[in-house]
């Protein structure tokens, strides 16, 4: 399961978090940056304010799709 924390974060779990890697990934290159933590999904940051509206749109479009599902 996904969560939006704020406009420029969300936290991914781990079923989904190579699919959020790879589009977020080839979209956003470095932009973006992810953050492990053990027994917590991992915490998902756009790291550029100018990208952040692109961030929202692509973590949306993942939700809506059910790339957050296993």
């Amino acid at each position: 399961m996904c969560e939006m924390l704020d406009e420029s974060r969300v936290s991914v779990c781990d079923a989904a978090i190579e699919r959020y890697r790879e589009r977020l990934g080839e979209r956003l290159g470095g932009a973006v940056s992810f953050t492990h933590v053990d027994y917590r999904p991992t915490l998902v940051e756009c790291l550029d304010p100018a990208l952040v509206p692109e961030f929202q749109g692509l973590v949306r479009e993942l939700m809506d799709a059910g790339a957050d599902a296993p």
